[in-house]
């Protein structure tokens, strides 16, 4: 459904049409089949998309969202392991036979999200094809400008904007960050030669002295390859450069095996990916989920997972005050956004720790708590 009218008035505005705003709306319009929901969203698709590997974890939510079956008819490869040399140059095999769920998946990203935007307007939510340039006003009357020219007022917002994070720059936040990571990634046509010792359709990560690599197949016969390492750390070394990037790469034990006869589509690309968190000082009715909450290392393989996850409980706490006027659900909501960060901020160090063989690198003295020299 497109909106056309202009002035409309909305009991939810939701900025971003990513994993975390179309799960919000959907989530929200199951549970209050006439509340009026719109989405937000001027965003241009990139030509190369980084494409995710989801662990297992991800199915109830699906479920809960009811668009498992949706899901299973898309183009996703199914993924029962990853791969990684951690701590050692030995390779690794993290199997997810384990796990309840036994099944995780290489995305198709642009099929996951069409799906679950498609989702979204079928259930009634409203789409707006325009960029939220502003936003006025205070708790139940909240005023919204778009890049259209559009103007809309709403009771609650849901920021899921992603790394944007819309609402708290347009409140000016300061984020909580942890590290000042960014990834370099190069976009292979074809994907990686089969050998007796790599399986070349398992996501891979290996740690180096200024950071760390990743490659995964992703659609269309391509292959993602990105080496994760701070700001600072890139710009000394020239990583952006594609001669310096494919050094770097020739330097590896096991992620220059996967590319094999490959030819690169792109000069390397740069994206933030440092782990932060907006504090719980937002004004009543605005909440953030997914990315525009917090944002978690790409070693986590958590993004989507989380996006699901925080957009679902952003939808009861909107649900419980529309419905019953209890705000205890937004109170709650912020405590385990928290909770959450903190539980994932110690998991994140005690991981980084486990690997030792570079004490004296930057890079990783940041991570074991150290001051770099």
């Amino acid at each position: 459904m497109l909106l056309r009218q202009t002035n409309s008035d909305f009991d939810v505005f939701i900025i971003g049409a990513g994993p975390a705003g179309t799960a919000a709306a959907i989530s929200l319009r199951e549970i209050i089949p006439d509340i009026r929901v719109c989405i937000a969203d001027g965003g241009k698709t990139a030509a190369f998309r980084i494409g995710e590997s989801v662990p297992p974890p991800i199915q109830p939510f699906l479920d809960q969202l009811g668009v498992m079956s949706a899901f299973a008819q898309a183009e996703h490869s199914p993924s029962f392991r990853t791969l990684n040399a951690w701590g050692s140059a030995r390779l690794e095999s993290n199997e997810f036979l384990l796990h309840v769920h036994q099944t995780g998946w290489r995305l198709n990203r642009a099929h996951f999200d069409a799906m679950l935007k498609t989702e979204a307007m079928r259930r009634g939510a409203i789409f707006v094809p325009a960029r939220v340039t502003a936003l006025t006003g205070n708790a139940h009357d909240w005023r919204i400008e778009c890049s259209n020219a559009e103007k809309f007022s709403t009771r609650y917002i849901v920021d899921a904007s992603g790394g944007a994070a819309i609402a708290a720059r347009k409140l000016k936040f300061t984020p909580r960050k942890l590290d000042r990571l960014i990834a370099c990634a190069v976009f292979f046509a074809g994907q990686a030669r089969q050998s007796s010792t790599i399986d070349a359709n398992a996501p891979l990560i290996e740690a180096c002295q200024h950071g760390w690599w990743y490659t995964a197949a992703i659609p269309d016969n391509k292959r993602v390859v990105m080496l994760m390492t701070d700001t600072d750390i890139a710009r000394r070394l020239g990583i952006a450069r594609m001669p310096t990037w494919l050094r770097h790469l020739s330097l590896t034990d096991h992620i220059q095996a996967c590319t094999g006869m490959a030819s690169p589509l792109t000069q390397p690309l740069v994206f933030p990916a440092s782990s932060r968190y907006f504090a719980d000082i937002y004004p009543f009715g605005i909440v953030p989920a997914g990315d525009a909450v917090s944002r978690f290392d790409p070693l986590s393989s958590q993004g989507i997972v989380k996006a699901l996850r925080s957009a679902l409980y952003a939808s009861y706490a909107i649900a419980d005050h529309h419905l019953k006027g209890d705000t205890m659900g937004f109170f709650k909501y912020f405590t385990l956004m928290r909770d959450e960060f903190e539980h994932y901020a110690t998991t994140w160090q005690t991981y980084y720790r486990q690997e030792q063989r570079w004490p004296d690198a930057p890079f990783w003295q940041r991570r074991h708590g150290m001051k770099p020299s």
